[in-house]
Protein backbone atom coordinates (compact mmCIF):
# COMPACT_ATOMS: atom_id res chain seq x y z
CA UNK A 1 0.00 0.00 0.00
CA UNK A 2 1.79 3.47 -1.22
CA UNK A 3 0.93 5.91 1.63
CA UNK A 4 1.88 8.59 -0.37
CA UNK A 5 -1.06 8.39 -2.67
CA UNK A 6 -3.67 7.00 0.48
CA UNK A 7 -2.44 10.54 2.30
CA UNK A 8 -3.11 12.32 -0.68
CA UNK A 9 -7.01 11.51 -1.37
CA UNK A 10 -9.92 13.31 0.28
CA UNK A 11 -10.26 11.58 3.75
CA UNK A 12 -12.58 12.87 6.91
CA UNK A 13 -11.43 12.92 10.35
CA UNK A 14 -13.69 10.79 12.31
CA UNK A 15 -12.44 11.49 15.59
CA UNK A 16 -9.21 13.31 17.36
CA UNK A 17 -8.12 13.38 21.24
CA UNK A 18 -5.47 13.53 23.20
CA UNK A 19 -3.20 10.75 24.28
CA UNK A 20 -0.48 11.37 26.66
CA UNK A 21 0.18 14.70 25.06
CA UNK A 22 -0.20 13.77 21.42
CA UNK A 23 -2.63 14.20 19.07
CA UNK A 24 -4.66 10.72 18.11
CA UNK A 25 -6.43 11.33 14.57
CA UNK A 26 -8.79 8.59 13.25
CA UNK A 27 -9.33 9.35 9.54
CA UNK A 28 -11.26 7.52 6.76
CA UNK A 29 -11.29 7.88 2.63
CA UNK A 30 -14.08 5.89 1.10
CA UNK A 31 -11.89 2.52 1.25
CA UNK A 32 -9.55 2.55 4.20
CA UNK A 33 -9.56 3.95 7.79
CA UNK A 34 -6.48 4.30 9.94
CA UNK A 35 -5.35 6.20 12.85
CA UNK A 36 -2.42 9.31 13.06
CA UNK A 37 -0.07 9.44 16.22
CA UNK A 38 1.35 12.89 16.68
CA UNK A 39 0.35 14.24 12.99
CA UNK A 40 3.30 12.48 11.40
CA UNK A 41 3.02 8.43 11.77
CA UNK A 42 0.35 6.64 10.02
CA UNK A 43 -0.93 3.19 11.55
CA UNK A 44 -3.30 0.50 11.04
CA UNK A 45 -4.65 1.15 8.08
CA UNK A 46 -7.79 -0.72 7.08
CA UNK A 47 -9.78 -2.05 3.89
CA UNK A 48 -13.54 -0.99 5.54
CA UNK A 49 -15.16 -3.69 2.80
CA UNK A 50 -12.67 -6.23 4.22
CA UNK A 51 -11.40 -5.69 7.84
CA UNK A 52 -9.31 -8.89 8.69
CA UNK A 53 -7.22 -7.76 5.55
CA UNK A 54 -3.76 -6.68 6.76
CA UNK A 55 -2.62 -4.14 3.86
CA UNK A 56 1.41 -2.77 4.97
CA UNK A 57 4.06 -5.67 5.03
CA UNK A 58 5.34 -5.20 8.72
CA UNK A 59 2.34 -6.00 9.84
CA UNK A 60 1.99 -9.15 7.58
CA UNK A 61 5.51 -10.07 8.80
CA UNK A 62 4.90 -10.31 12.16
CA UNK A 63 2.31 -12.86 11.34
CA UNK A 64 5.19 -14.77 9.85
CA UNK A 65 5.51 -17.35 12.39
CA UNK A 66 2.05 -19.18 11.33
CA UNK A 67 3.80 -20.77 8.10
CA UNK A 68 5.74 -22.65 10.64
CA UNK A 69 4.48 -23.15 13.56
CA UNK A 70 0.76 -25.39 14.18
CA UNK A 71 -2.13 -24.40 16.13
CA UNK A 72 -3.97 -24.78 18.73
CA UNK A 73 -1.30 -21.59 19.59
CA UNK A 74 -1.54 -19.05 22.72
CA UNK A 75 -0.71 -15.49 21.50
CA UNK A 76 0.25 -12.55 23.47
CA UNK A 77 0.38 -9.05 21.22
CA UNK A 78 2.15 -6.47 23.09
CA UNK A 79 1.01 -3.27 21.60
CA UNK A 80 -2.69 -3.00 20.29
CA UNK A 81 -3.04 0.01 17.95
CA UNK A 82 -5.41 -0.33 15.56
CA UNK A 83 -6.18 -3.80 15.65
CA UNK A 84 -5.01 -5.04 12.25
CA UNK A 85 -3.03 -7.85 14.13
CA UNK A 86 -6.30 -8.99 16.13
CA UNK A 87 -8.32 -9.05 13.35
CA UNK A 88 -6.66 -11.10 11.06
CA UNK A 89 -6.19 -13.87 13.53
CA UNK A 90 -9.71 -13.48 14.80
CA UNK A 91 -9.81 -15.60 11.37
CA UNK A 92 -8.22 -18.29 11.98
CA UNK A 93 -9.44 -21.79 14.20
CA UNK A 94 -7.62 -22.73 17.20
CA UNK A 95 -6.14 -19.53 18.17
CA UNK A 96 -6.18 -17.66 21.59
CA UNK A 97 -5.22 -14.39 21.78
CA UNK A 98 -3.93 -11.78 24.51
CA UNK A 99 -3.18 -8.11 23.89
CA UNK A 100 -1.81 -5.44 25.92
CA UNK A 101 -1.64 -1.92 25.37
CA UNK A 102 -0.96 1.28 28.20
CA UNK A 103 -2.97 3.20 26.46
CA UNK A 104 -7.19 3.16 27.26
CA UNK A 105 -7.60 5.75 24.85
CA UNK A 106 -5.97 3.53 21.99
CA UNK A 107 -7.75 0.78 23.65
CA UNK A 108 -11.31 2.54 23.03
CA UNK A 109 -10.08 3.57 19.55
CA UNK A 110 -9.81 0.33 18.32
CA UNK A 111 -13.54 -1.05 19.62
CA UNK A 112 -15.18 2.05 18.42
CA UNK A 113 -13.42 2.47 15.14
CA UNK A 114 -11.16 -0.60 13.59
CA UNK A 115 -13.64 -3.56 14.77
CA UNK A 116 -11.46 -4.76 17.15
CA UNK A 117 -12.96 -8.67 17.95
CA UNK A 118 -14.72 -9.35 21.25
CA UNK A 119 -13.05 -12.52 21.44
CA UNK A 120 -10.26 -10.98 22.47
CA UNK A 121 -8.67 -10.51 25.85
CA UNK A 122 -7.00 -6.83 26.09
CA UNK A 123 -5.60 -5.34 29.31
CA UNK A 124 -4.41 -1.76 30.08
CA UNK A 125 -1.06 -2.20 31.23
CA UNK A 126 2.37 -1.31 30.62
CA UNK A 127 3.78 -4.47 28.68
CA UNK A 128 6.76 -4.32 31.79
CA UNK A 129 3.95 -5.07 34.39
CA UNK A 130 2.15 -7.42 32.76
CA UNK A 131 5.07 -9.52 31.79
CA UNK A 132 6.22 -9.35 35.15
CA UNK A 133 3.01 -10.08 37.18
CA UNK A 134 1.31 -12.35 34.04
CA UNK A 135 1.30 -16.52 35.33
CA UNK A 136 0.07 -17.64 31.83
CA UNK A 137 2.76 -19.28 29.13
CA UNK A 138 2.37 -18.06 25.39
CA UNK A 139 3.49 -20.19 22.14
CA UNK A 140 4.21 -16.98 20.64
CA UNK A 141 4.77 -13.83 21.52
CA UNK A 142 4.28 -10.00 19.17
CA UNK A 143 6.29 -7.08 20.26
CA UNK A 144 4.66 -3.71 18.65
CA UNK A 145 5.55 -1.52 21.36
CA UNK A 146 6.03 2.60 20.11
CA UNK A 147 6.03 5.53 22.00
CA UNK A 148 5.41 7.96 19.16
CA UNK A 149 7.70 6.90 16.49
CA UNK A 150 10.39 5.23 18.10
CA UNK A 151 10.33 1.68 20.17
CA UNK A 152 10.91 2.07 24.12
CA UNK A 153 14.58 1.54 25.91
CA UNK A 154 13.61 -1.66 26.79
CA UNK A 155 13.50 -3.51 23.64
CA UNK A 156 17.27 -2.97 23.72
CA UNK A 157 18.14 -4.49 26.65
CA UNK A 158 18.85 -8.02 27.54
CA UNK A 159 16.57 -8.17 30.92
CA UNK A 160 13.48 -7.46 28.68
CA UNK A 161 13.52 -10.80 26.67
CA UNK A 162 14.98 -12.40 29.80
CA UNK A 163 12.07 -11.48 31.37
CA UNK A 164 9.71 -12.25 28.37
CA UNK A 165 10.79 -15.91 27.95
CA UNK A 166 9.70 -16.73 31.30
CA UNK A 167 6.29 -16.40 30.21
CA UNK A 168 7.06 -18.63 26.75
CA UNK A 169 6.64 -21.85 26.53
CA UNK A 170 9.52 -24.57 25.48
CA UNK A 171 9.36 -24.21 22.09
CA UNK A 172 8.66 -20.28 21.64
CA UNK A 173 8.80 -17.51 19.41
CA UNK A 174 9.11 -14.24 19.19
CA UNK A 175 8.00 -11.55 17.05
CA UNK A 176 9.02 -7.81 16.76
CA UNK A 177 8.42 -4.65 14.61
CA UNK A 178 11.46 -2.68 15.47
CA UNK A 179 12.92 1.16 14.74
CA UNK A 180 16.23 1.13 15.54
CA UNK A 181 17.61 5.25 14.72
CA UNK A 182 21.25 3.57 14.21
CA UNK A 183 23.30 0.63 13.06
CA UNK A 184 24.72 0.74 16.95
CA UNK A 185 21.09 0.44 18.21
CA UNK A 186 20.29 -2.95 16.26
CA UNK A 187 23.12 -4.09 17.43
CA UNK A 188 22.21 -3.74 20.71
CA UNK A 189 18.94 -4.97 20.12
CA UNK A 190 20.22 -8.55 18.09
CA UNK A 191 22.97 -9.05 20.98
CA UNK A 192 20.71 -8.56 23.71
CA UNK A 193 17.98 -11.04 22.25
CA UNK A 194 20.73 -12.89 20.80
CA UNK A 195 22.00 -13.94 24.99
CA UNK A 196 18.28 -15.29 25.21
CA UNK A 197 17.26 -16.76 22.39
CA UNK A 198 19.39 -18.96 20.11
CA UNK A 199 17.47 -18.74 16.90
CA UNK A 200 17.45 -15.47 15.13
CA UNK A 201 16.33 -14.07 11.60
CA UNK A 202 15.04 -10.59 10.48
CA UNK A 203 13.45 -8.60 7.22
CA UNK A 204 13.96 -5.50 5.77
CA UNK A 205 11.30 -3.76 3.99
CA UNK A 206 12.43 -1.30 0.71
CA UNK A 207 9.62 1.34 1.76
CA UNK A 208 9.90 1.12 5.77
CA UNK A 209 12.41 1.63 7.92
CA UNK A 210 11.45 -1.02 10.41
CA UNK A 211 12.39 -4.09 10.38
CA UNK A 212 10.74 -7.69 11.74
CA UNK A 213 13.11 -10.05 13.93
CA UNK A 214 12.19 -13.40 14.50
CA UNK A 215 13.82 -15.10 17.67
CA UNK A 216 13.14 -18.18 18.52
CA UNK A 217 14.43 -21.14 20.69
CA UNK A 218 14.07 -23.53 18.10
CA UNK A 219 15.27 -23.18 14.36
CA UNK A 220 13.66 -20.97 11.94
CA UNK A 221 12.92 -22.45 8.79
CA UNK A 222 14.94 -21.81 5.48
CA UNK A 223 13.76 -18.94 3.00
CA UNK A 224 12.41 -22.02 0.61
CA UNK A 225 10.52 -24.18 3.11
CA UNK A 226 8.78 -20.89 4.25
CA UNK A 227 7.79 -19.44 0.56
CA UNK A 228 6.39 -23.53 -0.21
CA UNK A 229 4.26 -22.48 2.91
CA UNK A 230 3.04 -19.51 1.84
CA UNK A 231 2.04 -20.81 -1.41
CA UNK A 232 0.30 -23.37 0.22
CA UNK A 233 -1.76 -20.68 1.44
CA UNK A 234 -6.16 -19.68 0.24
CA UNK A 235 -7.99 -17.37 0.58
CA UNK A 236 -10.27 -19.38 2.61
CA UNK A 237 -7.07 -19.53 5.11
CA UNK A 238 -5.98 -16.26 5.79
CA UNK A 239 -6.24 -13.64 3.13
CA UNK A 240 -3.38 -11.38 4.59
CA UNK A 241 -0.89 -13.47 3.22
CA UNK A 242 -2.18 -13.68 -0.36
CA UNK A 243 0.16 -10.47 -1.38
CA UNK A 244 3.67 -10.16 -3.17
CA UNK A 245 5.48 -8.11 -0.57
CA UNK A 246 5.47 -11.25 2.09
CA UNK A 247 6.86 -13.27 -0.41
CA UNK A 248 9.76 -10.38 -1.42
CA UNK A 249 9.89 -10.06 2.85
CA UNK A 250 11.13 -13.71 3.08
CA UNK A 251 13.25 -13.40 0.33
CA UNK A 252 15.42 -10.79 2.35
CA UNK A 253 15.33 -12.68 5.13
CA UNK A 254 18.67 -13.14 6.95
CA UNK A 255 19.37 -15.24 9.66
CA UNK A 256 22.23 -14.75 12.32
CA UNK A 257 24.48 -18.06 12.89
CA UNK A 258 23.99 -19.73 16.09
CA UNK A 259 26.68 -19.44 18.57
CA UNK A 260 28.62 -22.70 19.08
Amino acid sequence: MDLKTLLSQKCTVLHQQDANGIALIVKESAKYRWFEYGGTSTQSLMNKSLSEEILMPVYQSLLLFLLFKSSPLKILNLGLGGASIERALATISDLLLTSVDSSQVVIDMAKRYFNLPPSVEVFCQQAEQFIEQTDALYDVVLCDLFIGEHNPKFLFKEDFYQQLAKIMVANHVLMINLQADTDEQLIHALLALKAVFPYIAFMEFDDYSNIVIIASSHEIPEQAKLQQQLANFTLLDFSCFLNSSLEQAIEKMRYIPRAK
